[in-house]
């Protein structure tokens, strides 16, 4: 019997989790935020999903294509969170009153998005047991070649997409969630290996802004993993690796490489997947950039400055992308600060996410935090409240 599938995300991967889960006998519920909601409307004016590639083929009949939450989240088990990174924040504040006890969200990926939604489920006072997950990958590579309403999957990822819970106590349950939907996917020891493994936060900024003459002088008629990747650029992936590893270290897991990470994500070295990877980036605004580097770059570089390890290679990423895009990525990005999780100890660190206490340091930081929003909002109301007083004044005056 098929599960109740709310996909948060109707991009090309939201559309690819409808579509395929749909023609698997789930039914999905497909959501999409109002400012994108041709995405939806293309769904609906057809009745449905156009999916071609390697995978399930078909037209796939969603049960339900909408910009409506609340009518996505209703009877859901599973939440397949499927958006950019840089909107976690959002669909956390938005799903935070709508979630219901025993319902599973996942993040496909995640780069860490679980931290998110537990800080902002916690500042909002959630109570609701709902177990939050995040994954390596998302389950396919894959393209809306034709538009809106239809999707090419060119890769089932896999065989082993790395998935944790937050607090890691609770991946069995997860696990448990996902049987019969995806079965490409293996515990990872707490959420830190798929926020750290997304191999996206290695190789798109390098990728992209060690070619951004290339891709800025051809206007995006541009194919970095064919093209891209250069033994030059490779040992600016591999410096980032070695980082990444001793991060891994530090937290006291096993290391893994990227190639290790590649392979297991996709089963296909680096160079067999570049032979049918897309075309892109386009610009330097790109997701490349835009999401990876204040998502996943970030949050690596801020464990390394918590854990002692240096990360130069991650800080020149972020320091580049900065200037070249005119934006304080790390200032506003997913750090442990932000995160609400700065001040602790790797053995801190890794006691939350494994039991999803926090530890009194990261208790006060949250507390601090929720603090200064109130005074913030109180400060605004005040000003205005001034403001409006002065103004009548000035007409009682004329």
């Amino acid at each position: 019997m098929g599960k109740h599938v709310a996909v948060i995300g109707a991009g090309n991967g939201g559309t690819a989790i409808a579509g395929d889960l749909t023609l698997a006998g789930h039914e999905c519920r497909l959501f999409e935020f109002t400012e994108w909601a041709g995405n939806v409307d293309a769904v609906n004016a057809q009745g449905g999903i156009k999916v071609t590639g390697v995978a399930r083929t078909g037209f796939a009949k969603v049960a339900l294509a909408t910009t409506d939450l609340k009518a996505a989240l209703d009877a859901a088990e599973l939440v397949m969170v499927a958006t950019q990174a840089v909107t976690h924040t959002r669909v956390a504040q938005a799903t935070a009153p709508l979630v219901r006890p025993g319902q599973v969200m996942i993040l496909w990926p995640g780069s860490g998005g679980t931290l998110e939604f537990r800080r902002i489920f916690d500042e909002l006072g959630v109570k609701t047991d709902v177990i939050l997950g995040e994954a390596a990958t998302l389950p396919y590579c894959c393209r809306r070649l034709e538009g809106p309403g239809t999707v090419n999957i060119h890769r089932i990822d896999g065989p082993r997409n790395q998935v944790a819970a937050l607090p890691a106590s609770r991946t069995p349950e997860l696990m448990a969630a996902l049987t019969g939907v995806y079965d490409t996917v293996v515990p990872a020891q707490s959420v830190l290996e798929p926020a750290l493994y997304n191999p996206n936060i290695i190789v798109h900024p390098a990728g992209a802004l060690f070619n951004m003459g290339r891709i800025e002088h051809s206007q995006g008629e541009f194919w970095m993993y064919k093209e891209g990747i250069t033994p030059s650029v490779k040992k600016i992936i591999n410096g980032m690796d070695r980082e990444r590893q001793a991060i891994m270290a530090a937290l006291g897991y096993t290391p893994m490489t990227y190639e290790q990470v590649f392979t297991d994500l996709f089963n296909v070295s680096v160079a067999e997947f570049a032979v049918a990877s897309s075309q892109g980036p386009f610009s330097m605004q790109d997701r490349y950039v835009t999401e990876d580097v204040p998502m996943g770059v970030t949050l690596t570089a801020s464990l390394g400055r918590t854990l002692g390890v240096p990360t130069p290679t991650y800080d020149a990423i972020i320091h580049i992308a900065s200037l070249v895009n005119e934006t304080e990525y790390y200032t506003i990005g997913r750090n442990l600060a932000n995160l609400s999780l700065d001040g602790l100890s790797s053995e801190q660190l890794n006691a939350y996410v494994m039991t999803g206490r926090r530890p009194r340091a990261a208790r006060a930081s949250a507390m601090r935090r929720v603090a200064g929003k109130r005074k913030a909002a109180r400060t605004t109301r005040h000003s205005r409240a001034a403001g409006a007083r002065s103004r009548a004044t000035k007409r009682g005056r004329k």
